[in-house]
């Protein structure tokens, strides 16, 4: 059921390219499957099936709000590449770079581009403040699915977008750390397959405004 519902959702959000996505997403999901054996990508207590709605389906959930077409994104704390591999997936013409601190998970996470041929990703094995500043301002978006957004993490991820660039951000009810930011739109996705989901959304104001 949970990977009809995926397939139908890509039918329906990607009706020009869904069977080659399908391809891709079921490669994923057995890299997943043997890597996850080796390294925590995900919960072990998930079952397989899950897969298909809580991770890849939920990883995809934004992008009926957000354009990510031919931009430059960062995954900041992407663990097992979610929601970034579904993202560079389904946008072979985006740049996605790959952020966690774990520098196994990033190891990991090159495999897995090289088992799908994915050529328009990158990877930082650093934490978000270490970032070098030769990327400040260079992307389009930032994405983040499953950080807590501190207020130290604030001004590095403002630092990095591009001047009206947008900060993505997963949430379920807690909404806490979304505060911090004056106009966030938030977005209502929840599903009875994901459940409560809501996509937050914050624009870094234009420079000299």
């Amino acid at each position: 059921m949970q990977k009809e519902a995926f397939i139908n959702f890509l039918k329906e959000t990607f009706p020009d390219k869904h069977p080659e996505l399908i391809k891709s997403f079921e490669s994923y999901f057995n890299w997943i499957i043997e890597e996850n054996r080796k390294i925590n990508l995900i919960s072990r207590q998930t079952d397989p099936e899950d897969i298909w709605t809580q991770h890849f389906l939920d990883s995809l959930l934004s992008v009926k709000h957000v354009n990510y077409s031919g931009k430059a994104i960062l995954d900041f704390g992407t663990g097992g590449g979610l929601p970034g591999i579904p993202l560079a997936i389904a946008y072979p013409n985006a740049s996605v770079t790959l952020l966690d601190s774990r520098k196994k998970k990033i190891q990991a996470l090159r495999s897995a581009a090289n088992v799908l041929h994915l050529t328009n990703c990158s990877f930082l094995d650093i934490r978000i403040e270490e970032v070098p500043v030769r990327l400040y301002r260079t992307f389009d978006i930032i994405i983040s699915r499953s950080v807590r957004i501190l207020p130290e993490f604030r001004k590095p991820l403002m630092n990095l977008l591009k001047s009206g660039g947008k900060l993505v951000l997963y949430k379920s009810r807690i909404l806490d750390d979304v505060a911090q930011f004056d106009s966030a739109q938030i977005f209502d996705v929840s599903n009875s397959l994901i459940g409560e989901r809501k996509i937050v959304v914050v624009v870094k104001e234009e420079e000299g405004k």
